[in-house]
């Protein structure tokens, strides 16, 4: 619709421009065709101005839209590498207190599998024994 708008205007006023040049010079049917000319003409230029507007404010919306999506992505996969470490750090925590309790298990296994046939004799298995809990020093 616009364009048709514009076309229709860009003829009207070269059909204006072509009137001019059979009216009488400084007749007052010339200046008001002047007149009326450089209305058409203002016309055309505010539509033009109009439709620049136009298409700069969609297209600075669509980069903003853009943008915003960018954003959105980039704090969704920030989100999901936090879950990832988090689950990681978890993982590690619990590995470090469940391995040292399987290597004191089986530390404890052997020393109790042993003391069935006698003493401890090895001053070895009595220097852990004594050190065998499962805390941080």
């Amino acid at each position: 619709m616009n364009d048709e708008i514009m076309e229709l205007l860009g003829e009207e006023i070269k059909s204006q421009i072509e009137s001019l040049s059979s009216l009488e010079t400084g007749s007052k049917e010339q200046s008001e065709a002047v007149d009326n000319l450089a209305k058409l003409y203002r016309l055309r230029i505010e539509e033009n101005k109009n439709n620049w507007e136009y298409s700069e404010k969609f297209d600075r919306r669509e980069m903003e839209d853009e943008a915003q999506k960018r954003d959105e992505q980039l704090k969704k996969n920030q989100l999901e590498e936090q879950v990832k470490d988090r689950y990681f750090r978890l993982g590690v925590n619990i590995a470090e207190v469940i391995l040292p309790l399987i290597f004191y298990a089986s530390w404890m296994k052997k020393g109790f599998k042993f003391e069935e046939t006698g003493t401890f004799t090895s001053a070895t298995f009595r220097g852990l024994f004594n050190r065998f809990r499962p805390t941080k020093k």
